[in-house]
């Protein structure tokens, strides 16, 4: 039975419903970056704060209170600063970060570390046991000198007293080389020898 409507060609049909499958995916490419954008909250951004010279504690409070999160990634030694305060930070102050971004710390110890003397005594030159000392992160004052082979070192010194090789100084302390001036102690004359058939 006719109803007197014009039925569509099939070619008219496939574009139809090609034309609404395009239109149905480009509204739901649509709604997916949107739903991204609000999930990661694209283009908003959160300006680290500067927590340096912070105690620990306090950093973390600052951090938080901006919407981040921290860890101490390192400890070390800071003769500037008192224990426990924030020396560097990654990422640095002023850096554009996401929400609850770690923040690594590096914190000072407060122990200053401990380094081995050199194998400079008795073995080596004034230089090479100069370039050994300062190489160790060691200071020197002016070297003493005492009769001995020119240049030898005989020992080093701290504040005084004799050091062992290997012996375990703090970091950054002041040391004395001892080493020969190139003269020979004067001799002492020698005993004479008792020969009994003198008296004879």
């Amino acid at each position: 039975m006719k109803t007197g409507v014009k039925e569509l060609p099939g070619w008219a049909k496939i574009l139809i419903h090609l034309t609404a499958m395009a239109a149905v995916t480009m509204v739901l490419v649509l709604l997916l970056f949107r739903w991204m954008d609000t999930y990661t909250r694209h283009g908003q951004y959160i300006t680290v704060p500067d927590v340096t010279r912070q105690l620990e504690d306090e950093a973390a409070v600052t951090l938080r209170n901006n919407g981040l999160r921290c860890e101490v990634s390192e400890y070390r030694y800071d003769a500037g600063m008192d224990a426990g305060m924030v020396i560097e930070q990654r990422p640095r102050s002023g850096s554009e970060v996401k929400e609850n971004r770690v923040i690594h710390l590096t914190v000072n110890s407060g122990k200053i570390p401990m380094k081995p003397i050199p194998d400079v005594a008795d073995n080596s030159s004034y230089r090479a046991a100069e370039s050994k000392l300062l190489g160790a992160g060691f200071k020197l004052t002016e070297p003493r000198y005492i009769p001995g082979d020119e240049d030898w070192v005989y020992e080093v010194l701290m504040d005084g007293k004799s050091l062992r090789n290997g012996e375990e100084v703090p970091e950054g302390s002041e040391l004395t080389i001892v080493v020969g001036n190139g003269e020979r102690e004067a001799e002492l004359p020698e005993e004479p020898t008792f020969d009994p058939a003198f008296f004879q």
